[in-house]
């Protein structure tokens, strides 16, 4: 992706990464149910849309980082799919561990691949390289913190599940602020942890007694919850160098 329409690493990426964790859980679970088209018949209209998506940046010369987070949001809403398939009794029903570790395993050596590839830590805080690894990488990701997410859910329960990963959450966030120049490592790793946390928040939000405002109304909410963040939170100042085109 052009660098004019990455963000910045800073307080919004992370707080735009987490609503869209939970909103793409919601967004997964609403399409694959509501669209008759199950868990992987609709994953080849998402392939398509982050294609256009992704085709479209590279013609747009404006400067903003739409492109970006809507190929977030279609890749989130693929892995929680993908994740259901794999884990889910409607699909392999391979174990949640199992799973787990093997992605766990998947996004390290496609980190270990970019820094073969010549990626280095990057001045600051800026986003790796944006090419099909890294979009790769995210997927990965979302496939795993939905699997991992899942096995907390079905362990210690939903309700409890959201609270302690959110706790959780908090000292991965801080160590990767504290590090003057992250690697991709630490930036997976602090990925992988908020989409882990965002899928038990995403369930609990959708599924609970106290609440009760069902999958169709979560979606909607934390989907404008999500927008509401990327538009109405600007960065002040400069922002961080970008990874080059």
């Amino acid at each position: 992706m052009q660098s004019k329409h990455l963000p910045a690493i800073t307080p919004r990426y992370w707080a735009a990464i987490i609503l869209a964790s939970i909103f793409g859980t919601n967004m997964g679970d609403l399409y694959a149910h509501n669209s008759g088209l199950g868990l992987l018949g609709g994953l080849p209209i998402l392939a398509v849309l982050f294609v256009a998506a992704y085709g479209a940046e590279r013609f747009d010369r404006l400067a903003h980082d739409a492109y970006y987070w809507l190929c977030i949001i279609i890749l989130r809403t693929g892995a929680t799919n993908i994740a259901d398939y794999l884990a889910g009794k409607r699909g392999l029903h391979i174990d949640r561990l199992v799973l787990t570790a093997g992605f766990a395993v998947l996004i390290t050596a496609l980190a270990f691949v970019a820094l073969k590839k010549g990626e280095q830590a990057k001045q600051g805080k800026a986003l790796p390289e944006t090419d099909l690894l890294y979009w790769a990488t995210m997927l990965s990701a979302g496939i795993f913190g939905t699997i991992l997410g899942d096995y907390f859910e079905h362990t210690i329960g939903e309700g409890v599940a959201a609270i302690a990963l959110s706790v959780a959450l908090l000292p991965v966030l801080a160590v990767y602020w504290r590090a003057a120049a992250p690697s991709l490592f630490l930036y997976w790793g602090t990925i992988s942890a908020a989409r882990t946390t965002g899928t038990a928040i995403g369930d609990w939000l959708a599924e609970n007694d106290i609440l009760t405002i069902g999958l169709a109304v979560c979606t909607a909410l934390t989907g404008l919850a999500f927008v509401a963040v990327l538009v109405a939170w600007k960065d002040r100042g400069q922002a961080l160098p970008a990874a080059a085109e």
